[in-house]
């Protein structure tokens, strides 16, 4: 996997560079962009990193910017900065899933806070990813009365009362039970329910994160 990297987008090129200096100081990969087209151009937005990204540019702000990006099911943290701040553009921002929304000037400490917190956000998010994909391929190769099974369970439903909703005896529900937890890899109903949860809240949270609010 690729190192992180701090994606610089700012239309103003003095700011920019120095920008890029003051990270690569503090020791992160650093590239810089002067547009968001540039940036949608030279960067594929799912390496891992976080951006750091002017709100008010030509042609496409970085508040629609980041919006298309999220649409395109594309995102990184976000933190937004500007030299104009405002209340209303500060809420438009967070909407988007903004880390954090900074003033020019700023402290050095603040953006390296900020810049740490903002990886180790986007190093969650793909953990969360990577096991999500694990489960979801292990949940898709599951047959219909597995899947069937799996609800059962997942809705509390005991043994007797699966075997009177499928029509089948309480010894072939818990041979279904047995395959069941053979094919996902666990071994007994908590950690299958365990499993289920994971799978479903994970699912919500990709949901989540891919809705523009």
């Amino acid at each position: 996997m690729s190192l992180p990297t701090v994606f610089v987008v700012d239309d103003d090129r003095d700011f920019r560079d120095s920008l890029a200096a003051l990270l690569s100081a503090l020791g992160h990969r650093v590239e810089t962009f002067d547009s968001a087209a540039a940036f949608r151009e030279g960067v594929d937005a799912g390496r891992p990193g976080c951006l750091l990204l002017d709100i008010r540019m030509p042609v496409e702000s970085g508040l629609e910017m980041y919006a298309d990006l999220v649409r395109a099911g594309k995102r990184l943290p976000v933190i937004f900065i500007t030299g104009h701040a405002d209340v209303s553009t500060a809420v438009a921002a967070m909407k988007t899933g903004a880390v954090e929304f900074l003033e020019k000037p700023f402290q050095r400490e603040q953006l390296a806070s900020l810049v740490d917190r903002a990886l180790a956000i986007d190093a969650e998010w793909r953990l969360a990813d990577n096991r999500f994909r694990e489960l979801d391929e292990s949940i898709q190769r599951l047959s219909p009365n597995d899947l069937e099974t799996l609800q059962l369970i997942f809705d509390g439903a005991t043994n007797k009362a699966m075997a009177a909703r499928l029509f089948i005896s309480e010894r072939a529900v818990e041979l279904r039970r047995q395959r069941l937890m053979q094919r996902l890899g666990v071994r007994s109903v908590p950690e299958l329910l365990e499993l289920a949860i994971t799978h479903r809240i994970l699912s919500e949270l990709r949901s989540a994160r891919h809705t523009v609010q």
